[in-house]
């Protein structure tokens, strides 16, 4: 037996895994089969082996696990000084501190000591004027190449590398200390918020600094008439009239459900299942979501009438349901191993039925994470194998074993049941949309208020940048500077977090036509913020990431009744090119620009790609005829609701 597989752990601080300043703080628990007690852990970064800082009590651990009380103390936590730079850092535990165990790997960025720098004209906390903005930046280690100023939307370059003679006594190992002042290339326009400096460093790095001021500049040049704040916002049009639905007939047969996510309530896929359960639960069923950590996250979807618990809180039954009892469809959201092990467990533990969601490639998706083809992944050593997978990734040894055991799957795309053993029961759940995405039209008060004339073309594009999308996300940004620079003015509204860079000087080159909006954690704010786009981009080309997933965003593209740029794959194989999107065979840099040119200078395909989306979203996406089908597939794959007698 592997001797690693003696070991139950879980990483509770969640990704991406950061050392800001170097200072990392990791949190999670550990404990074996093999030993009543606690085993030791280590965090290995390159040269550098962290020790843990503290141990904790875990009785939730201990308790799920039937631990002895020797094991209480399971949980751990690391505190320490991680040298700069990305390191591909492993967990490991051993029992007797001579044969360590890779529990997982995975990359840790540790960024070198903060920026330094203050703001010198104009003086006093608050920047009332509009002014040049004067004062010095260095870092600790490193040379600076660019700065900016950062507030509320507004970016403004600085001139940087200004002689100064006292910076040295401040920053003393600064290779910058000399000619650290700077001013910015303008007077600062119109805005509100928190001042901050964004330097980026020779190698291409960013660094942030928040300072002392606040912008509150209400006229500048170009505004003569005061900003005020007070005054109501311009309206953000209409809500669809969704009218009065009729109330889903009660189920004959009501289900016990456990939703089993990968992550927490805030990932993708939790909107997936919390409209679901919601239409579910509405039906008479009982639903419960399981995350690995975090439950609290339920927050982000109010209302819901759902339970979410972790799989600790779970226990070995996940007796969650009415009257204490067990679930009778446990359906385990992807083949993460994570969800795998936890989902298997409870089927175990209580006979229920285990149904698996597929979503994406993700053998595909394992291979371009790692760099390793099938063949390489499989050929390794087993305990190298499961290490590399951790939890977070599918197992290409036991991802087919594990769809064998199920009752029946369910699809987000029909493509992905070549991914499934001969003869499995399948049923495809395309997502959906919310109501209030639904035939919003555009909100000219507030687009001619943040400067965007009717000529000025707005893209939107809610979504996370990571290593996966990396290349076609490129292509966005490079097709928004194309256009720009052609003479067609084109600004990116852009939500999400980026989990990596963009390659080379695209970010930079891009900024200026970029507006960064963040994560958005209410996903129904992001309704309105669709409304002021003329357009929606999605981004790719036909190739085994892509044609086996369906972007959770293009529901919402085409309810809100606008133009949709995709790539002829999934979704793009479907609809009718020129009629309800326009479908690109690449929708590479070039083919987006071209695209968007076409259609902003003919109104009249425009409006017919318009209201085309429009309708294929009224007839395609709709939580409650998905949840209708998954719940007649239960019905289907499972006759006998675990515990009737019937």
């Amino acid at each position: 037996m592997n001797a690693a597989a003696t070991f139950r752990h879980e990483l509770e601080t969640t990704g991406p895994h950061l050392a800001p300043a170097g200072r990392l703080v990791l949190r999670g628990w550990c404990a074996s089969t093999a030993s009543p007690q606690p085993p030791q852990i280590r965090l290995v970064c390159g040269a550098t082996v962290l020790t843990l800082s503290a141990r904790h009590d875990r009785p939730d651990v201990a308790a799920a696990l039937a631990l002895p009380d020797s094991a209480r103390a399971c949980g751990f936590e690391f505190a320490g000084t991680v040298p700069p730079g990305a390191h591909l850092a492993r967990l490991e535990a051993s029992i007797d501190g001579t044969g360590w165990h890779c529990l997982r790997r995975f990359l840790l960025a540790s960024t070198s000591d903060t920026l330094h720098g203050a703001i010198e004209y104009p003086t006093g906390p608050v920047v009332g004027e509009s002014v040049r903005i004067q004062g010095w930046c260095a870092h600790p280690h490193t040379s600076l190449a660019s700065l900016e100023l950062h507030y509320g939307n507004r970016r403004i370059a600085c001139e940087l590398g200004l002689p100064r003679s006292d910076v040295a006594a401040l920053v003393p190992t600064s290779p910058d200390a000399a000619h650290a002042g700077f001013i910015s290339v303008k007077n600062i326009p119109v805005g509100h918020g928190p001042l901050r400096l964004c330097a980026r460093d020779t190698a291409g790095r960013l660094h942030f600094l928040t300072t002392d001021r606040r912008i509150d500049i209400r006229t500048d040049e170009e505004n003569p008439l005061p900003l005020d704040l007070s005054v109501p916002a311009a309206r953000l049009g209409p809500r669809h009239p969704a009218g009065a639905a009729a109330a889903p007939a009660p189920a004959d047969r009501p289900r016990r459900i456990l939703f089993v996510l990968y992550g927490d309530m805030t990932s993708n896929s939790a909107l997936h299942v919390a409209a679901l359960a919601e239409q579910l639960i509405a039906r008479g069923h009982q639903c419960v979501v399981a995350v690995p950590r975090d439950a609290d996250t339920l927050r982000y979807h109010p209302g819901a009438r759902f339970r979410c618990a972790t799989y600790a809180e779970c226990g070995e039954r996940a007796a969650l349901f009415a009257d204490g009892a067990a679930p009778d469809i446990v359906h385990a959201w992807t083949t993460a191993e994570r969800v795998r092990r936890f989902s298997l467990a409870i089927c175990a533990s209580t006979g229920a039925q285990l149904v698996v969601h597929l979503e994406d490639n993700e053998g595909a998706i394992f291979e371009t994470t790692t760099g390793h083809t099938a063949a390489e992944l499989v050929a390794l050593p087993p305990a190298e194998l499961d290490a590399l997978v951790g939890d977070d990734h599918s197992h290409p040894r036991r991802r087919g074993e594990f769809l064998a055991r199920t009752a029946g799957c369910t699809l987000i795309l029909d493509r992905l049941d070549e991914l499934l053993p001969p003869g499995k029961p399948a049923r495809i759940l395309w997502p959906a949309a919310a109501p209030e995405f639904f035939e919003r039209p555009i909100p000219w008060e507030l687009r001619e208020a943040l400067g965007w004339d009717r000529d000025h073309t707005v893209l939107f594009y809610h979504g996370n940048l990571h290593p996966t999308n990396r290349a076609e996300m490129a292509e966005l940004h490079e097709a928004v500077v194309a256009l720009n620079l052609a003479g067609t003015p084109t600004t990116l509204l852009r939500a999400g977090r980026d989990f990596c860079a963009l390659p080379g000087d695209l970010a930079a080159r891009a900024a200026p036509h970029i507006v960064a909006l963040g994560r958005i954690d209410n996903h129904a704010h992001l309704a309105p913020l669709l409304a002021l786009a003329d357009i929606f981009v999605q981004p790719g080309s036909p190739d085994s990431f892509n044609n086996y997933r369906f972007p959770s965003k293009l529901p919402e593209f085409f309810a809100t009744g606008r133009p949709v740029i995709l790539p002829r794959t999934n979704l793009g194989a479907v609809v009718r090119h020129g009629v309800e999107a326009f479908v690109l065979d690449q929708a590479d840099a070039a083919g987006i620009a071209a695209a968007v040119r076409t259609i902003h200078a003919d109104p009249s395909l425009a409006a017919r790609l318009a209201v085309g989306a429009a309708a294929f979203a009224r007839e395609h996406f709709s939580w409650d005829r998905s949840a209708e089908s998954l719940a007649t597939f239960y019905d289907v794959i499972a006759p006998t609701p675990a515990g009737n007698t019937e």
